[in-house]
């Protein structure tokens, strides 16, 4: 078995691993959510957890089959992969994606304390919904200003 094919398994059961453990996250959720009242407002994040992990696994999943498809696209992708100047970008976009979301988590927690508790649990879910989406726009933002800069 050469290393591509090892490499194209190994995706195909991380994707079904994931979609697998996500259903199982999302299911517990809402399972749960029926049982303990409660905790509705964490249940609310293990259910988003799982159906992240649900789309990453069918992400993983489609991947896996559309190089299967076609290997030439695999190799073509790989070579890509390693280029110095794409992964210099990455890096430095992850890097700028990374300080935004741990000065907005840190910020987060700053006025978690100064209001000792008393913010609803629908503006901690979208505080945490903005950190999240807000890092991705960073990297993205970064990984095109960085393509056009150099």
């Amino acid at each position: 078995m050469n290393n591509n094919s090892k490499n194209q398994k190994q995706e195909a059961v991380t994707g079904g691993i994931l979609l697998v453990f996500g259903i199982l996250l999302f299911v517990a959720g809402l399972v749960l959510k029926s049982i303990l009242p409660v905790f509705e407002p964490y249940l609310k994040l293990v259910e988003s957890i799982g159906f992240f992990l649900v789309a990453v696994g069918i992400w993983n999943l489609v991947k896996h089959f559309n190089y299967q498809k076609n290997p030439t696209a695999l190799r073509k992708a790989r070579v890509e992969n390693m280029d110095e100047r794409k992964l210099w970008i990455r890096y430095h976009a992850g890097n700028n994606a990374f300080k935004f979301g741990i000065t907005a988590a840190y910020l987060a927690l700053l006025v978690t304390g100064v209001t000792q508790g008393s913010i609803s649990s629908d503006w901690v879910w979208w505080g945490l919904a903005f950190i999240v989406v807000g890092t991705m726009v960073v990297y993205i933002v970064s990984v095109i200003r960085y393509e056009n800069m150099y």
